[in-house]
């Protein structure tokens, strides 16, 4: 795929790629849930909620500063490992 993006780029015209770019909107964040603005530069893509189950929320929010020096808190079971089998295993 690769080969064939390099090779057919030199055939596409400067103000097509502006229109292609500029139709992407890469520049604006990406929404991730209501509320909940993300980064810049991403395609969102909606999905059916029941396409991946997941029971558990896989990102971990925590509130206060953003500060480098600031510390992480402790996560709860931390080094729980038969905790963690088991939670795979669901």
């Amino acid at each position: 795929r690769g080969k064939i993006v390099t090779e057919t780029m030199p055939s596409v015209s400067k103000k097509r790629w502006d229109r292609f770019i500029g139709a992407m909107k890469l520049d604006e964040r990406v929404e991730f849930n209501e509320g909940d603005i993300g980064l810049s530069g991403g395609i969102q893509v909606w999905e059916p909620a029941s396409m991946n189950i997941t029971t558990v929320d896989m990102i971990r929010r925590f509130g206060g500063s953003t500060s480098p020096a600031a510390q992480w808190p402790e996560e709860e079971n931390a080094g729980d490992d038969d905790e963690d089998r088991f939670d795979r295993m669901e």
